[in-house]
């Protein structure tokens, strides 16, 4: 039988860690399909592909569309609004911060206001994206399909917000008659990226959570959807290459102590706190005798500022190992990183052993601390904001806490949240004098966002996908 052909678009680092990862693609090769990748510029550009398998992403045809209709713009604000829940209510209020000082009052106001009372009327998100559909056809990647006889398609996301590009690619697709299949990538996307843009010939959510929120908060059709967990995290269920002091070691760490493992948002600030306290202070912590570690965002927002530049260079020169998945080089070369987004290189997973092998993960509320649960590493969120002075809303703790996934009890119940900084030092040592607390709620608060964690949702997604074809 001939190898089916799937083109694959990605754009964004975290469809690129999912989608293009060595076990992925050897998944996808054991299913009988022979991956055609589509990737962003910023990704095909910086090195040399097979030319028969890689192709540019038209993502600077798509931008200039985009920046030439403002109905379109306005269409793709509305449609990431009109799913309706606490988050994309704050994401609202982040936009209107972000435009109060440059637009002018009465335009802020009238925006406001329809913005307001077009997101709750009922089926608005089918109108939204009827509408660009109708009106805003885009035709890059017609040639591609034709002449590699792609018989299918699979993208990150349903072509809501984050996801526009791959979303035209799938319309495109389906224009020419070509089966456009959808997988979501991260826990939040659901409650937080908007209404979709196309509709998949079937979407691959994680659990029955997911599955549940995709139908009533999208009004998607349960007869096109298969529940078939976090492929992405099927890594987490394999074997790790080295022993906790191999691995700590290979690091310049001391397998005799124990690790905490901080991993940050973008806001600078909690990096200048964490100093503070883990590096000036450390004596007030395990008796000072730890390792830690600090893992950056990944982020522009972050990595771009002067002030991570010299958070980095303080905390290496304290000998704080520094787990940087977006390293710079001093010329601006970021190949390391781009590497590590499609996993070119062999090797350690290096986030798996540290999930795997710390003591205790320090958290803002991100994706890490699911990917912590599911790795059994005990996890305390920061709960408070040590400094405020000129911070915008959208990066305080206060902000992470109202959003609707990090409110579910579930999450709660499977972490600690530290309010002051008495409470972060007494939950760290609890954990660290007993690892094993809270391990069941962590169990099954992995399970209820990923849903089964065996390592086969990779199997799963190429098998939902020739079912349906």
């Amino acid at each position: 039988m001939s190898e089916i052909k799937i083109g694959i678009p990605l754009h964004g680092k975290m469809a690129a860690r999912a989608f293009h990862q060595p076990s992925f693609r050897e998944r996808l090769k054991e299913g009988g399909f022979r991956p055609l990748y589509f990737l962003s510029p910023v990704y095909y550009r910086s090195f040399d592909f097979d030319p028969e398998q890689y192709f540019e992403l038209q993502v600077e045809q798509y931008d200039k569309q985009y920046q030439k209709h403002f109905l379109l713009q306005q269409l793709r604000m509305m449609r990431r609004f009109v799913v309706v829940t606490d988050t994309t209510d704050l994401r609202f209020r982040e936009m209107v911060e972000g435009k109060l000082f440059d637009a002018t009052l009465l335009g802020m106001s009238a925006q406001m206001t329809y913005v307001s009372l077009l997101r709750r009327i009922p089926g608005m998100g089918r109108l939204l994206a009827w509408m660009e559909r109708k009106f805003y056809l885009t035709h890059a990647h017609d040639k591609h399909f034709k002449e590699n006889h792609i018989q299918c398609v699979l993208t990150p996301g349903m072509g809501n917000f984050n996801f526009w590009n791959e979303g035209n690619f799938a319309l495109e697709a389906q224009r020419m008659g070509i089966p456009a299949f959808a997988a979501i990538t991260n826990y939040d996307n659901i409650v937080n990226m908007g209404y979709r843009g196309f509709n998949p010939a079937c979407l691959a959510v994680w659990s029955k959570q997911m599955a549940d929120e995709v139908i009533k908060l999208h009004g998607y059709p349960a007869n096109k959807l298969e529940v078939i967990g976090a492929v992405q995290y099927d890594r987490f269920m394999q074997s790790l290459p080295a022993s906790r002091e191999e691995f700590l070691r290979s690091i310049n760490l001391d397998p005799s102590k124990k690790t905490i493992f901080f991993a940050g948002g973008v806001n600078i600030n909690h990096y200048f706190e964490i100093y503070r306290l883990f590096v000036e202070e450390k004596s007030r912590i395990w008796k000072g005798a730890f390792n830690f570690v600090v893992r950056p965002q990944p982020h522009g927002k972050l990595l771009d500022s002067p002030g991570w530049r010299i958070m980095e260079k303080l905390f290496t020169q304290e000998g704080v190992y520094v787990s940087n998945p977006g390293s710079v080089d001093a010329s601006g070369d970021r190949a390391l990183e781009l590497r590590l987004d499609l996993g070119l290189d062999e090797g350690p997973d290096e986030l798996s052993c540290l999930l795997r092998y710390s003591d205790v993960l320090v958290n803002n509320f991100s994706t890490m601390g699911l990917e912590a649960a599911i790795c059994d590493l005990p996890t305390i969120h920061i709960g408070y904001d040590a400094y405020t002075f000129g911070v915008r809303f959208a990066v305080t703790t206060g902000f992470q806490q109202r959003m609707t996934h990090n409110r579910r009890e579930l999450r709660l119940k499977a972490s600690k949240v530290a309010k002051n900084e008495k409470e972060l030092l007494t939950y760290i040592e609890q954990y660290l004098n007993d690892r094993s607390l809270d391990r069941e709620s962590r169990r099954e608060y992995a399970v209820s966002e990923c849903g089964e964690l065996d390592g086969q949702a990779t199997s799963r997604l190429t098998a939902m996908i020739k079912h349906r074809l």
